[in-house]
C-alpha cells in the first residue's frame, strides 16, 4: 500500500475519575506489543504532573503527555498537533487518546476533527469506562458523566467485583437510556476479552459543540521527599473529604525499600510497591472541587512528622 493512502486509526478511552481508564490502556497496550506493533499514545493530564504517563511508559510504545489542563476544552490545540505529528510521522497507526477523567469526548472529537476530514486519521472506537462500584451517575458531576456516556461506541462497566449484580443491572438500564446504541461490556480491573474492540470505525456523529468542563475542578501537586508512616497515611486516605475527587502519585514509606504508587477515589484506595526500574517523583497529585487545603496540607505533614521528628 503506497505510504499516503496509509490512514491512522485513532481509539479515544474516556470516563469519570478513577473509572479504570489507565487499566484498561495498558491491557490494550499490552495486546499490541504481543502482536509485535509499536502503539502511539497520548496521555491527558489535568495536574502539571504526568502520573498516568509514568504507568504506562515502555520502550515498545510512542508516548506523548499533554499535562496542565484538559485537552477538551483548554488545551485542543496541543491535542490535535500531537495527533498531526502522529500521522505525519508514522501513517497507518494506530493512535491511543487516554482523556482526563474530567473530559468531555465531545470536545476531544472537535480538536483532532481537521486530521479526521483531511484523511490522514479515523475515529475506531470511543470507548467510556464506568465505575459501577461508584455509580456517578448520581454524584455532583453527573451531567459530565451523562456526556460521557451518550457519546461512546463502547461502554465498558467497569469494577463489577466490587458492585451486587443487582444494582449492576439497574445501573447498565439507566445507562442504556442515554445511550441505546453503544455496545456494553461489564469487566473487571478494566480486563477485557473481546479483540474486536480494536476493529471497528466509529459510528458517532461529529457532535457540533462541547462546554468546558475544567472550571469547576482544581489540580494540587505536593513534593514529598520524606518516607511517611504508612498507618497515618492510610488515616489521611480515609479522611479524605468528598471535595477531592481523585488521588494519585508516588511516596516512599518508613521501614521499607524502594517507592510505593498511591491511588484513591471516593474513599476507595490502594499503596502498591511501583515495580518499574525508572524512579519517578515523589510526589501526590489531588484533583478537587473548589476547597481550602489547608487542613489537608496540616494532617499530610503529620504523616511525615511521625518518622523525621
Amino acid at each position: 500500500m503506497p505510504e499516503q493512502t496509509k490512514v491512522s486509526k485513532v481509539f479515544i478511552i474516556s470516563g469519570f475519575l478513577g473509572s479504570g481508564k489507565t487499566s484498561l490502556l495498558k491491557h490494550l497496550l499490552g495486546r499490541e506489543i504481543k502482536h509485535n506493533r509499536r502503539p502511539y499514545v497520548i496521555m491527558s493530564e489535568f495536574g502539571d504532573i504526568d502520573i498516568d504517563g509514568l504507568l504506562v511508559s515502555d520502550y515498545r510504545i510512542e508516548l506523548k503527555s499533554i499535562v496542565g489542563g484538559c485537552v477538551c476544552c483548554d488545551l485542543r490545540d496541543e491535542l490535535a498537533l500531537a495527533l498531526q505529528e502522529v500521522v505525519k510521522r508514522q501513517p497507518g497507526s494506530t493512535v491511543f487518546i487516554e482523556s482526563t477523567g474530567i473530559a468531555d469526548p465531545a470536545g476531544i472529537i472537535l480538536a483532532i476533527l481537521p486530521v479526521i476530514q483531511s484523511g490522514a486519521a479515523i475515529i475506531g472506537n470511543v470507548i467510556t469506562v464506568y465505575d459501577v462500584s461508584r455509580h456517578p451517575l448520581l454524584g455532583q458531576d453527573r451531567e459530565l458523566v451523562k456526556n460521557q456516556l451518550a457519546l461512546a461506541d463502547t461502554i465498558l462497566i467497569n469494577k463489577t467485583d466490587l458492585a451486587l449484580n443487582s444494582k449492576i443491572q439497574d445501573i447498565i438500564a439507566a445507562i442504556r437510556e442515554l445511550n441505546t446504541r453503544a455496545e456494553l461490556i461489564t469487566t473487571r480491573y478494566g480486563i477485557i476479552e473481546d479483540t474486536g474492540i480494536l476493529n471497528r470505525k466509529s459510528g458517532l456523529k461529529i457532535p457540533s459543540s462541547a462546554g468546558a468542563t475544567s472550571g469547576s475542578f482544581r489540580s494540587f501537586g505536593f513534593e514529598i521527599e520524606s518516607a511517611l508512616s504508612r498507618k497515618k497515611l492510610e488515616k489521611w486516605l480515609k479522611t479524605l473529604p468528598e471535595s477531592v475527587v481523585r488521588l494519585k502519585g508516588f511516596v516512599k514509606l518508613d521501614n521499607h525499600n524502594g517507592v510505593f504508587e498511591v491511588q484513591s477515589a471516593y474513599g476507595q484506595f490502594s499503596i502498591t510497591p511501583f515495580d518499574r526500574p525508572e524512579e519517578p517523583p515523589l510526589m501526590l497529585v489531588l484533583i478537587t472541587h473548589p476547597i481550602r487545603m489547608d487542613g489537608l496540607v496540616r494532617r499530610l505533614q503529620n504523616c511525615v512528622a511521625e518518622v523525621t521528628n
